[in-house]
């Protein structure tokens, strides 16, 4: 099952991992001051070897954004493209700090 997270999920899930499904997780881990971080993951097993590519800060990425992300990943991996390798490719021609542009 896809999109299994709500916006309210997001705000209030506790600590740990939570699947949204097709890959794309929510990752919550407490923060020093007593808050909580939360990012999105995208996962996956190339070769039975699982790899984890961050996708951002749900401050800054948005559950659609991530939905995204991760669905641009998966037709990546069904041409046996690793999604990481193919993003770390890509900034690496666009040269240092590109991708603050």
């Amino acid at each position: 099952m896809i999109e299994r997270l709500s916006a309210k999920d997001i705000k209030t899930a506790g600590p740990g991992t939570h699947c949204d499904g097709g890959g794309l997780y929510l990752q919550v881990t407490p923060k020093a001051d007593g808050g909580m971080s939360r990012s999105w993951i995208f996962r996956y097993a190339p070769n039975g070897r699982v790899r984890q590519m961050g996708l951002g800060p749900t401050h800054t990425v948005t559950l659609a954004k991530g939905r995204e992300d991760a669905r641009q990943a998966r037709l990546l991996l069904l041409e046996r493209i690793d999604p990481i390798e193919h993003r770390d490719g890509a900034r690496a021609q666009k040269g240092p700090r590109s991708h603050l542009q």
